[in-house]
C-alpha cells in the first residue's frame, strides 16, 4: 500500500445550496488508485464505524488501514448514514473526525460541516 499525505490547502467550500461538501476541497490523502480530502476521510472512518464499532485504535486497527480497505472493498463513503437519524449522523462523524485528528495530528484540517 503507497500512501502519500499532501500539505493541506485550508477551504471552506461550499455546494450552491449552502451545504459544504467535498467537491474543490484539496486532497488531503492520495493512495495509488484513489485520493480523498479530509472530509472523504472522515466519511471513510465514520463507514468503518458503524460496521465494524469503534476498532480504531492502532493496536487494534490501524485508521490508515481502516480507510484504505473501505475504499479498496466498499468505496461508499455515504452509504453508513442511510437509515440514521441526523443526530446519529453528526455524533458517528463527530467521532470520526476525533479518530482522524489524533491520527494524522496538526496537519488534519478544519472541516466545515
Amino acid at each position: 500500500m503507497t500512501t502519500a499525505l499532501d500539505s493541506p490547502a485550508p477551504s471552506s467550500t461550499t455546494a450552491v445550496t449552502g451545504v459544504p461538501n467535498a467537491r474543490g476541497e484539496a486532497a488531503f490523502l492520495r493512495a495509488e488508485t484513489y485520493s480523498l480530502t479530509a472530509r472523504e476521510i472522515v466519511y471513510a472512518l465514520a463507514a468503518h464505524l458503524t460496521y465494524f464499532g469503534d476498532t480504531l485504535a492502532i493496536q487494534v486497527v490501524d485508521p490508515l488501514t481502516a480507510i484504505d480497505a473501505h475504499m479498496r472493498f466498499n468505496g461508499d463513503l455515504t452509504a453508513w448514514t442511510r437509515g440514521r437519524t441526523p443526530a446519529d449522523v453528526a455524533a458517528v462523524r463527530a467521532r470520526a473526525e476525533q479518530i482522524a485528528r489524533d491520527y494524522f495530528g496538526t496537519y488534519f484540517p478544519a472541516i466545515p460541516w
